[in-house]
C-alpha cells in the first residue's frame, strides 16, 4: 500500500469513528416520580416529559422513567438523585425536614396559598435565585431544576364532614406540619401517611379522611373507599421539587444540553400544573356518578382555615427558629412573599389556559436568565 492509500484508509477510518462516536452522544439516564401513571405530576410531568425531551434533543437525552415505589420509595426520593439511582427525581420536601429547613419552612405558608401557578412559578424562581435556598441544595447535592404546587387540598371522607363540628376526633391524612397543625386546631386528629398509602388507610378504616387535590379522587380511585368529599380550601401543597437532579449528572452535561433541559421543564411544568386544574375540575364534575357527595363547606369550616393563616405564617418562622435554628427565617418568607407577589402581578393579565402563554412567560422570567454554564456547577 502506498503512502497515498494508507493516508485516504487513516482518513475514512477517522471520519467513521467520528460519526459513530456522534451517533453513541447519547445521554441516557433514570427518573423517578413515585405517584401513578395518571397523576399529574406523572403523566405530564414525567411520562409526556421524557417523550419531549427525547424529541426536542434529536434523541441525546433520554430518560427512563420509573413510575410508583419501582425505583425508589416516596421517602427515598432526595437520597435517591442525591447519590445517582436516579439523576432526576420529583421529591416532597415535607417527608425530609430534618434535611430541607428552609424548605419546610416555606412549604408551611402553603395553606395562606390557593392559586397554583402563582405558588408554582413564585417556587421555582425563589428555589433558583435565592442564596439562601441555592445552598440548601447545594448541601444535598441536589440541582433544582423546577418547582410545582397542586390543587387547593380538599378532605375526602369515609363519612359525612361539611361542618366544623364534624371534624372532631376525625383522623385525617395531611401532607405535612402545616396542615397537620391546623387539623389539630379544629379537633382532628393529624395522621401522618404518605399519599401512596391514602387508599388503604380509608379502605381499612385507618383515617376517616384524606387531604389532598380533588382530582386523586379519580387518578388514585379514592372514590371507590371515601363517598364524602368537602370542598374546603386547605391551600395548596409544595414542597421539594418536580424536578431535582443529581449534581454530579447535571455538570457533566453540555451547557447546551442543560439549556435543552430548562426549556422542558418550563413546558412540561405549566402543562403539569394546567392538567391540574382540569383534572380536578373533571373528578369533581364526575364524583357523582360514583356515588360521591360533594360539600361545600359550612361557614365556620370555611372561617376555621381564613384564621388559622395568621398562625401559620408565625408557625414558620417558630419551626425556623425553634427547631431547625436558623438565623432569620421570616427574612426568607418576606423574600417568597415578595416573589408570590411578583407572580400575582405578572400572571394578572395573561389568559391562565394559554400554555405557550404561560411557558413563554416562565422561560422569560426564570430559566433564560439562568447561566447555564454556571447554574448548579459552581
Amino acid at each position: 500500500m502506498n503512502i497515498r492509500s494508507k493516508l485516504l484508509t487513516v482518513g475514512l477510518g477517522a471520519l467513521i469513528a467520528g460519526v459513530g462516536s456522534s451517533a453513541l452522544a447519547v445521554t441516557e439516564f433514570n427518573a423517578s416520580v413515585w405517584f401513578p401513571d395518571g397523576q399529574p405530576l406523572t403523566k405530564y410531568g414525567y411520562l409526556e416529559w421524557a417523550k419531549k425531551l427525547s424529541e426536542t434533543s434529536g434523541g441525546s437525552l433520554k430518560a427512563k422513567v420509573f413510575t410508583g415505589t419501582v425505583l425508589l420509595s416516596p421517602n427515598a426520593h432526595m437520597s435517591g438523585v442525591r447519590d445517582g439511582i436516579a439523576q432526576i427525581g420529583y421529591h416532597a420536601g415535607t417527608y425530609t425536614p430534618s434535611e430541607l429547613h428552609e424548605d419546610n419552612v416555606l412549604a408551611h405558608l402553603a395553606l395562606n396559598y390557593s392559586d397554583l401557578l402563582i405558588a408554582t412559578f413564585a417556587v421555582t424562581e425563589m428555589n433558583m435565585t435565592d442564596p439562601e435556598l441555592l445552598a440548601q441544595w447545594k448541601r444535598n447535592k441536589i440541582v433544582f431544576g423546577g418547582g410545582y404546587a397542586s390543587v387547593p387540598y380538599r378532605l375526602i371522607c369515609t363519612s359525612k364532614v361539611q361542618t366544623l363540628a364534624d371534624m372532631k376526633g376525625k383522623k385525617v391524612r395531611m401532607p405535612g406540619a402545616v396542615h397537620s397543625d391546623w387539623a389539630k386546631s379544629v379537633g382532628a386528629v393529624a395522621v401522618a401517611v404518605p399519599s401512596s398509602e391514602m387508599y388503604s388507610g380509608l379502605e381499612k378504616g385507618q383515617i376517616d379522611c384524606a387531604s389532598n387535590g380533588a382530582n386523586e379522587m379519580k387518578s388514585r380511585s379514592l372514590w371507590d373507599v371515601a363517598k364524602h368529599t368537602n370542598m374546603v380550601n386547605l391551600g395548596v401543597y409544595w414542597a421539594g421539587y418536580l424536578y431535582g437532579m443529581n449534581a454530579d449528572f447535571w455538570r457533566k452535561l453540555t451547557p447546551k444540553d442543560r439549556r435543552t433541559m430548562f426549556n422542558s421543564f418550563a413546558e412540561s411544568m405549566v402543562e403539569t400544573e394546567l392538567a391540574y386544574v382540569t383534572e380536578s375540575d373533571e373528578a369533581v364534575a364526575e364524583a357523582p356518578k360514583h356515588n360521591v357527595t360533594i360539600y361545600q363547606p359550612s361557614a365556620d369550616l370555611k372561617r376555621s382555615v381564613d384564621d388559622f393563616q395568621a398562625a401559620a405564617r408565625l408557625g414558620a418562622i417558630e419551626m425556623g427558629k425553634e427547631k431547625f435554628k436558623m438565623k432569620d427565617p421570616e427574612a426568607l418568607i418576606k423574600r417568597f412573599e415578595t416573589m408570590a407577589a411578583k407572580w400575582e402581578k405578572l400572571l394578572a393579565n395573561v389568559d391562565r389556559k394559554d400554555k405557550a402563554k404561560l411557558t413563554a412567560l416562565v422561560k422569560t422570567e426564570i430559566y433564560d436568565k439562568i447561566d447555564v454554564n454556571t447554574y448548579g456547577v459552581k
